[in-house]
C-alpha cells in the first residue's frame, strides 16, 4: 500500500524521454512510462502516470524503482517473478496481469 499512496517517481515531467503506454484490456487499467537514458544507455530516471487499480499503480511504483542504472535491454529482460516478488503480497491469478503491466509495457514498441 506504501507504493500506491506513496508512488515513486509518478507524474509525467520528462523532456526528451522515451515513452511506452500499455493497457490491460480484461480489467482497463492503462499505463505511460516516460524513460530517460544517459549517453552510455543506463536508465537515468523513470516517470509513469497509470490509472486502474492499487496493484497496477503500486507496481509501477516498485518497477520504475527497478529501473535506475539499466539499460532499456537489460530493464525488459526483467522476469515477472521478481517484480512479483518486490511487490511482496500474495496475489490470485486474476491480479497478476495487473502487477505485470509496466514491465510488459516497457517490452513493447516505443514512440520516441
Amino acid at each position: 500500500m506504501r507504493h500506491y499512496r506513496q508512488a515513486s517517481n509518478r507524474g509525467m515531467v520528462l523532456k526528451k524521454a522515451r515513452h511506452f503506454t500499455g493497457a490491460n484490456p480484461y480489467c482497463g487499467d492503462t499505463i505511460t512510462l516516460q524513460v530517460r537514458t544517459s549517453r552510455v544507455g543506463k536508465i537515468t530516471q523513470v516517470h509513469w502516470q497509470a490509472s486502474g487499480c492499487v496493484i497496477s499503480q503500486a507496481a509501477a511504483s516498485v518497477f520504475s524503482e527497478m529501473l535506475i542504472g539499466k539499460t532499456i535491454n537489460q530493464a525488459q529482460k526483467i522476469k515477472p517473478a521478481l517484480l512479483l516478488k518486490k511487490l511482496d503480497g500474495a496475489l490470485s491469478p486474476n491480479r497478476i496481469s495487473c502487477a505485470l503491466l509496466p514491465l510488459f509495457t516497457l517490452r513493447q514498441d516505443s514512440n520516441q
